[in-house]
């Protein structure tokens, strides 16, 4: 499997800041490219630590970046803000997506996530108030890069409702129900569209459907791509813009159980990122199974992926969470780097990928 890419960014961690990820992009109008990503602030990297949502601007097309510094930084209320989702409102304006992390009384669920949504009419210089976009008091899971707009204009987010419970082998389990939540006015309301889908034979499971990613295909066919413990990406389509799926089957090719992948349109490539199954029999006690990470390519708009790159293959390492930026002839991909410590969530690392990359006959 060959190779692509080349390095353009490393963003380690260092003294009072144990995780920097959870990516997405966005072309700024005056050319600029934005990256927003969640840094983690003490000396835990948990999900539940402190962190705010953090940018950095880059000039010259991804070749380069500038320091960082704050877009969102988390209330007093709130354990956290991370996993930013950017993109751009019918008017022009910048809209982004975040999730708050907060604290409960309920022993179950001590902790609630919700999204919230603000935009920017300014290029992210100032905000709009946050407007919550999911239902209050759960604990509901979105990744970074995964809000998209469909042809129709609706706005959707994939989430992820967390279910404390047991499965059948009597194992504790968070197992994760999936649904959508939707803007039809540009931002200025939020709505669930459909009804929860749950993973068949999900209590033999103990993650359920879990980081949904969505990819909407020419015909406008949506699809979603859920994480799960069974081995495989199980997938579900929608012919009516979320409002209806159908029952989660598993996809054979997208063997990535460990982590969540992206799919996002590229010029006239397809391209998939995700971690191929890195734990097998004989080949366990590898860091959280995330080794290698790699690019799947389709020209017929996702139906098949002929092509798979390598992106990662440092067993010593893990790799998982990429966002996608798509520009006229390259993209962008950043992802977590374990960068040589006990946890994949640690730094952030962006390469640069040509599109005339995929064309190598030696993929």
């Amino acid at each position: 499997m060959k190779k692509i890419g080349k390095e353009v960014a490393f963003w380690a961690t260092g003294e009072n800041n144990p995780r920097n990820g959870e990516c997405d992009f966005i072309r700024l109008k005056d050319g600029r490219i934005l990256c927003a990503y969640s840094k983690f602030y003490g000396d835990k990297w948990g999900d539940h630590c402190p962190a705010d949502v953090v940018g950095r601007y880059s000039f010259d097309e991804g070749e380069t970046w500038g320091e960082d510094f704050i877009i969102a930084q988390h209330d007093e209320t709130a354990k956290n803000y991370m996993c930013p989702n950017l993109f751009r409102m019918a008017n022009g304006d910048m809209g982004m997506i975040y999730g708050r992390k907060y604290a409960s009384n309920d022993p179950d669920t001590p902790v609630f996530t919700e999204k919230w949504f603000v935009r920017s009419a300014d290029e992210g210089k100032t905000w709009s108030t946050p407007l919550r976009c999911t239902p209050e008091k759960m604990y509901c899971v979105i990744e970074n890069d995964h809000v998209i707009r469909l042809q129709s204009g609706r706005i959707v987010i994939p989430l992820n409702l967390a279910c404390p419970g047991t499965n059948a082998f009597g194992k504790s389990t968070w197992g994760g129900r999936f649904f959508v939540s939707a803007s039809d006015d540009d931002g200025a309301s939020w709505r669930t569209i459909c009804d929860y889908q749950d993973l068949p034979g999900g209590e033999f499971s103990t993650t359920g459907l879990q980081e949904t990613a969505l990819y909407q295909k020419e015909n406008g066919t949506l699809c979603a791509y859920s994480r799960t413990d069974m081995g495989f990406q199980y997938e579900s389509f929608s012919t009516d813009d979320g409002e209806t799926w159908t029952t989660p089957r598993p996809n054979r090719f997208f063997t990535s159980p460990r982590s969540p992948m992206l799919m996002k349109k590229a010029g006239k490539y397809t391209v998939a990122i995700f971690n191929p199954i890195p734990q097998y029999t004989g080949q366990e006690g590898e860091l959280w199974g995330r080794t290698p990470l790699v690019c799947a390519v389709s020209t017929d708009d996702g139906e098949t992926f002929t092509k798979i790159f390598c992106l990662e293959d440092d067993r010593k390492n893990n790799y998982c969470y990429p966002a996608i930026f798509v520009a006229d002839d390259y993209i962008l991909v950043s992802y977590y780097h374990s960068n040589n410590s006990v946890t994949p969530l640690n730094s952030t690392k962006v390469i640069k990928i040509r599109l005339d990359e995929f064309e190598d006959e030696q993929a």
